[in-house]
């Protein structure tokens, strides 16, 4: 079965409603990153660089878009293309893009978001994407400080952060940035620094996110050999919760573990995650999650996965679907090339409770209780009684205050320990 079949099962899934769209290439490989990406200047699969793939890549994506808006039950209200670096592709091809998908979707969505890189933002990029209708614009600054940027091995350095920023300012698009906390050799103030620069540039939304040091990286080789040194715990902790009250003290609310933006302002497609409802992704690495809906037979599911026993099949509780990582497999055939796994009920429970933690607004406890016929609180007694200072309660959800969503990990093992 296809994507687009599978996505068009209202007899099973719950209608998603919010599409995201893969792009696996960048201008540069930074040294901390593991997404699914291709660097421009390497080939991609060791004969073909980027200008041999990006258009045949792009009408891929168009095909597979193309025939899942035919299937669709309910309209799309989010769409987002990142990646890798959408801003990298060659103007016909971008081009191209957006004007499909503005038709395809542009009278239906509430939201349209287009991640960029500094260096691969320019003012013709930016018109194509105001004028299919783009109405969010996340740019990767990541630091304001050029040594910053050197050791994370980004392409940009802060005079094109700078120039990016002010040229979406002009543009009036709403405008997101990423920073990133706690790099090696980031002084004290270096973070403050740089949340600085991106609110003097009057930007929307500001997502401060931790280095994750991922095994495998440069960034991570680097670190083990003892080239670079990680700042000490306490020292980026104490930077982080400075420039969060900075962000605050500007109107700044933060809405999630590691997103702060003025009310209305929010991510509506990042938001979808967070509340664990069903979304596509299409794209090379692209991940869709189809959750049942209360009324879904176990014959049904049966329909979709023939080789599930009967008590997997009543378990299951969310069908999760990965786009093929190779591009000439992908290009050739996407469905023959994706993946595809049952989350079951226990897994997909906790999963729930793991994202609305993660946001001021919680979990909604109804909705626990009526996908997983269990009451919230109960099942979660010791742990609320644990941190009873950390929960706040009202009559539908249950959210952690700030300082509990500082200490979101190891509330989250507890938690775990409960499913």
């Amino acid at each position: 079965m296809t994507l687009p079949e599978l996505a068009g099962r209202g007899d099973i899934f719950e209608a998603p409603r919010s599409l995201y769209i893969h792009i696996p290439f960048c201008s540069s490989r930074c040294d901390y990153c593991d997404f699914h990406s291709f660097a421009v200047g390497r080939n991609c699969d060791g004969s073909r660089g980027l200008n041999s793939f990006a258009e045949p890549y792009v009408d891929a994506l168009l095909r597979r878009v193309t025939d899942l808006k035919t299937r669709l039950r309910e309209s799309i209200q989010t769409l987002y293309i990142g990646g890798g670096t959408p801003t990298v592709l060659p103007q016909k091809s971008f081009l191209k893009l957006l004007k499909t998908l503005a038709v395809l979707f542009g009278t239906s969505l509430k939201e349209w978001t287009v991640e960029a890189n500094p260096e691969s933002l320019s003012q013709e990029k930016l018109a194509a994407m105001l004028d299919a209708g783009v109405s969010r614009l996340s740019i990767g600054i990541q630091s304001m400080d050029d040594r910053e940027l050197e050791i994370l091995g980004r392409g940009a350095r802060k005079r094109d952060n700078e120039r990016a920023l002010a040229l979406a300012r002009r543009s009036k698009i709403q405008l997101s940035a990423d920073l990133i906390a706690g790099i090696p050799g980031q002084k004290l103030d270096g973070l403050a620094s740089s949340v600085q620069a991106v609110l003097d540039a009057g930007v929307d939304h500001v997502s401060l996110y931790d280095l994750s040091i991922e095994e495998g990286t440069v960034l991570e080789k680097k670190i083990r050999q003892g080239l670079l040194l990680l700042p000490p715990e306490e020292a980026s902790f104490s930077s982080r919760k400075h420039a969060e009250e900075m962000l605050m003290a500007a109107g700044y609310n933060r809405y999630e573990v590691s997103n702060f933006c003025p009310v209305g302002k929010e991510s509506l497609h990042n938001s979808t995650y967070w509340s664990m409802n069903s979304y596509l992704g299409i794209g090379s690495g692209a991940v869709s999650s189809l959750l049942t809906t209360g009324e879904t037979r176990t014959s049904l599911i049966q329909d979709i996965a023939p080789e599930l026993s009967s008590g997997a099949l009543d378990s299951a509780a969310c069908f999760r679907i990965e786009e093929g990582r190779m591009l000439d497999a992908y290009m050739t055939d996407p469905d023959a090339s994706m993946t595809t796994s049952w989350i079951n009920r226990k897994d997909s429970a906790f999963e729930l409770v793991m994202m609305g933690l993660r946001t001021s607004r919680g979990v909604d406890r109804q909705r626990f209780l009526l996908r997983f016929g269990k009451d919230l609180n109960s099942l979660l007694d010791p742990v609320l009684k644990k941190w009873k200072d950390r929960f706040i309660q009202d009559e539908k959800f249950l959210r952690l205050d700030d300082r509990g969503l500082d200490l979101l990990n190891p509330i989250l093992l507890d938690i775990l320990n409960k499913f």
